[in-house]
């Protein structure tokens, strides 16, 4: 079967004519080969795994306790708040042994029907250019009414600089910019840190402020901005979900570090986009995958959802407001998918997230419907990234991948996103993290059978 498989964030770049199978052994390909040799070099994941080794994190009920590196930049410390605060009542699984039974036998999946509803309000996502060597207007739009707008920039430059979102009133009265979701990262040159923290920060935020914008006025969408130095070679990943009463133009900018954003907003430019092109405006910033039929763990084993190939799951086309030419959300960055996969009968559930193109570092959320309570999920757990253990060659091509049928392999890693009753309601949040390798697989088995099944779960 031949595939797109894209590797994620950092100059991203799509691939045709890959095999799912090579991708798994090689990993995704990345345009910007020099930085994204950086990202996964051993000192981070020295730094991750000391981390959590000093912090004499346990397992708790097959959760492991997740404490990802600090958001102050302080990467040798520890932040509490990421942490997977799932209740014992949702019945997560026993601590368990896994152990490589039979090497030739991979755990096979078969994909699970589901239909795909995009709604929501407007997206703006600004990640062109993304390394910025210049000062200037990195995207800009109008927005009225549901909106989210993500940004992906790196000063290249030499001189410290601030990015910023500025607000501009494009109408006759005062409009109302109310802010109910965001996160922004703290600075930093370890890319795929970045992208799993303000992922987490997403996953948490639940806020309510205002924004006002005079007529003819501009503002800043939060003051943290500001207040944030990008230094050389940092990257400053930011998304904020928003409604307008009026309309408002939103414009990412970087700028001088000493300089105030609003005077420079009379003298700036819009920078021309990188050759990867990513930025735009895309209505409709929402994804729901929704199953065709409940799922039965008694009936159905084991089974599997793809997410962002790009085949079975298309990236969304949308419009380049600074210059009207068309352009694809390669990754749907900033596209916020809700997974929706009801369950009968009897048994708990075991889910899973699998990546197939290479390192992956992110956060998931899971709410029970019954009680309407969010928990954020940190992929993988203990540690900042997984994904980048190869498959090797004589079982990828015994065992393929086809349209409607993938495997867990030996070697493959895993990320538990926990095990719950087949009785309870539940919805899952993904959304595709800066920095990290797509597609990745949605997973769902009998909990039953997952501690039993031959591979290598994810812990080191």
């Amino acid at each position: 079967m031949q595939r797109k498989i894209l590797s994620a964030g950092l100059a991203a770049v799509m691939l045709a004519g890959v095999s799912m199978a090579e991708a798994r052994q090689h990993g995704g390909v990345d345009a910007g080969a020099e930085v994204h040799q950086q990202v996964v070099a051993e000192a981070n994941a020295e730094i991750a795994n000391n981390a959590v080794a000093e912090a004499g994190m346990k397992p708790v009920h097959g959760e492991g306790q997740v404490t990802e590196l600090a958001v102050n930049m302080n990467v040798d410390g520890l932040h509490p708040k990421y942490s997977n605060r799932v209740p014992e009542s949702w019945h997560p699984m026993e601590e368990v042994d896994w152990q490589v039974k039979n090497q030739d036998s991979p755990q096979i999946l078969k994909r699970w029907p589901v239909t795909v509803e995009d709604g929501g309000g407007t997206l703006l996502f600004s990640d062109s250019p993304e390394y910025v060597e210049q000062d200037g207007i990195l995207y800009s739009d109008v927005v009225t009414g549901a909106g989210r707008i993500f940004y992906y920039h790196l000063n290249n430059t030499r001189q410290n600089k601030k990015i910023a979102v500025v607000l501009e009133n494009e109408g006759k009265y005062t409009a109302i910019l109310n802010v109910n979701r965001e996160a922004l990262s703290a600075p930093s040159d370890n890319y795929l840190w970045v992208g799993k923290t303000t992922q987490q920060a997403y996953m948490e935020s639940k806020v309510n402020r205002n924004v006002f914008v005079f007529p003819n006025r501009k503002a800043i969408l939060s003051n943290k901005m500001t207040e944030t130095v990008v230094r050389p070679g940092q990257l400053v990943n930011g998304i904020y979900d928003f409604t307008a009463d009026g309309p408002v133009r939103l414009s990412v900018i970087m700028y001088p570090a000493g300089e105030n954003p609003i005077d420079f907003m009379k003298k700036a430019k819009v920078l021309p986009k990188d050759e990867h092109r990513l930025r735009g405006t895309y209505k409709g910033m929402n994804r729901i995958i929704r199953a065709e039929k409940a799922y039965n763990p008694q009936q159905d084993g084991a089974v599997f959802i793809p997410l962002a190939d790009n085949d079975r799951d298309v990236y969304r086309y949308g419009i380049d407001a600074t210059d009207g030419s068309e352009t694809q959300n390669y990754g749907n960055y900033g596209i916020m998918y809700e997974l929706q996969v009801p369950v009968k009968g009897t048994g708990d559930v075991q889910y899973i997230l699998q990546p197939l193109g290479g390192v992956y570092a992110g956060a998931m959320s899971v709410q029970d419907m019954a009680d309407r309570h969010r928990f954020m999920l940190s992929v993988p757990q203990n540690q900042l990234y997984f994904g980048n253990v190869r498959i090797d060659d004589f079982t990828s091509h015994r065992f393929p991948p086809t349209e409607d049928t993938d495997y867990i392999y030996f070697s493959s890693e895993l990320a538990s996103l926990g095990s719950y009753g087949a009785e309870q309601k539940l919805r899952f949040e993904f959304s595709p993290p800066g920095a990290s390798n797509l597609p990745v697989n949605f997973i769902l088995m009998p909990a039953t059978q997952a501690q039993g099944l031959a591979y290598k779960w994810q812990k080191r």
